[in-house]
């Protein structure tokens, strides 16, 4: 009988002894089943729907390790440790260049670091002000060897850019990209192509509109930007934008012209600093003075300030508006046309 139960206790042992060992490997196999998924995940990239691309330097000296934190506090990769894994498993370590990079979410590790190994080359940066037209960018692109104007003007007018849906309903003409080339400093590769030029542009406006506060201003976006746009050409002071879009919203719900002295210089064939009354019969759909609503398509490219002005327009019952001639000062404001005259014999005019 003890014999029988000795021979018992000891295959319970073993039994418990192998599903022991069967836990054992199985929680091994978790583990690394486990790690190998989370670095093929921390691998891939951080947001393939953003494209944006933004500037990334890599510094003389910089270590893998210290390129890695970069590129994470910038937000391009998942994990530091990935990083450095890979590049070392792919026996890259140490051979990193030098130099300027355009880098998006949208990339993964082994794009980054392919992109990291290859570099883009002799760089140069140029800088679109906030307010430029299409034909000031053009302009501005040949002066400095950029893109010539004819590139320019064939890709605004006949790219399709099917890669950027809020182009969709953009009239497909010399206007089309109005508004949509962000203004900011932009660093470029010396053989980008016009092409890859003007989509760097459109990625960071891709970017910088998902970045804008909720469009409370009871437009379309695209209505909103056209907005924003007569804002950047209106407003002299920051502490005046939203104040200005808030005029132009209530012109809107008065049914009344927004006579916008912006849109009529946008319509005329060379640009001027003055309008002349002579000016304000020009035919054009641009012509806020002669027709009402909003002009068909932004009159220029707006920057940051003026977009969240156009997505949050001050509440006010202001009508009117008028330059005080004073940099300190700004716009005077009036919800009259009666107090609008006063201010006009007030500040001159």
């Amino acid at each position: 009988m003890n014999s029988a139960k000795h021979a018992a206790n000891k295959s319970y042992k073993i039994k418990k002894g192998r599903l022991l060992g069967m836990i054992i490997v199985l929680a091994l196999i978790i583990a690394t089943v486990g790690v190998l998924y989370q670095n093929y995940y921390s691998t891939k990239a951080c947001d393939t729907q953003n494209i944006a691309v933004q500037p990334f330097e890599i510094a003389s000296g910089a270590s893998t390790k210290s390129i890695a934190a970069s590129l994470k506090e910038d937000g391009l990769i998942r994990s530091e440790r990935a990083f450095v894994h890979y590049v070392k498993k792919s026996g890259n370590d140490g051979k990193l260049r030098v130099g300027s990079y355009l880098l998006s979410p949208s990339m993964s590790v082994e794009e980054i670091t392919d992109k990291l190994l290859n570099g883009i080359g002799e760089t140069k940066k140029f800088t679109i002000p906030e307010g430029y037209t299409l034909k000031d960018i053009a302009e501005s692109f040949s002066a400095n060897d950029i893109m010539s104007e004819e590139e320019f003007w064939d890709i605004v007018e006949n790219d399709p850019f099917e890669e950027y849906p809020f182009l969709a309903d953009c009239p497909k003409n010399e206007h089309r990209l109005e508004g949509y080339l962000f203004p900011d400093t932009y660093i470029i590769g010396v053989n980008s192509t016009p092409r890859q030029i003007i989509c760097a542009m459109l990625d960071r406006f891709a970017q910088v509109k998902t970045s804008l506060p909720e469009n409370k201003s009871g437009l379309s976006d695209q209505e909103m930007l056209i907005l924003a746009s007569l804002v950047e050409s209106e407003a002299k002071l920051d502490s005046e934008r939203a104040t200005i879009a808030s005029v132009y919203i209530n012109r809107l719900n008065e049914g009344m012209p927004l006579q916008c002295d912006a849109t009529v210089i946008y319509a005329l064939p060379e640009r001027k600093d003055v309008v002349l009354y002579s000016d304000l019969e020009t035919e054009s759909p641009y012509n806020t003075y002669k027709y009402k609503g909003l002009p068909p398509t932004p009159i220029c490219n707006p920057g940051l300030k003026s977009l969240e002005a156009a997505c949050e327009p001050a509440s006010t019952d202001y009508l009117y508006y008028l330059w005080s001639k004073d940099e300190s000062v700004g716009h005077v404001f009036a919800a009259s046309y009666s107090e609008h005259l006063k201010n006009r014999q007030k500040y001159g005019y």
